[in-house]
């Protein structure tokens, strides 16, 4: 093999380990993306749904302040505190899974899909 073509080889194997790496990252950032979004909506929809189920009843969710009770005001402040708890500590563990995943390599395999025909060449 000739210099100039072992300089070529070496250049290609260079070229596709950072092809290789930034598809593992890209892969890694698109992990990320997709378990922080999937993680954030347990939460969050947990919370909306106890808002929607017990909010109008013992807070008042969705009334202006001058039309709830001076007990749905009580409950408002208390339900405030409890709703910031939980979206403080969502969000702190969503931060930490993010950091974990930091620690591994992820490659993403894709979608795959196997069609098969039977006999006469129908699905």
């Amino acid at each position: 093999m000739s210099r100039k073509e072992e300089e070529l080889a070496a250049l290609r194997r260079t070229q596709k380990a950072a092809h290789l790496e930034r598809i593992a990252k890209d892969s890694q950032n698109r992990f990320k993306r997709i378990a922080q979004t999937k993680f954030r909506t347990c939460f969050i929809f947990a919370l909306s749904e106890f808002e929607n189920t017990f909010g109008f009843d013992l807070w008042g969710h969705g009334l202006p302040e001058d039309k709830i009770t001076p007990e749905q005001k009580a409950n408002r402040i208390r339900w405030d505190k409890v709703r910031k708890n939980i979206l403080d500590k969502g969000n702190t563990q969503s931060r930490a899974l993010s950091m974990e995943i930091d620690l591994h390599r992820v490659e993403f395999e894709g979608y795959r899909m196997n069609l098969k025909g039977n006999a006469d060449g129908q699905q």
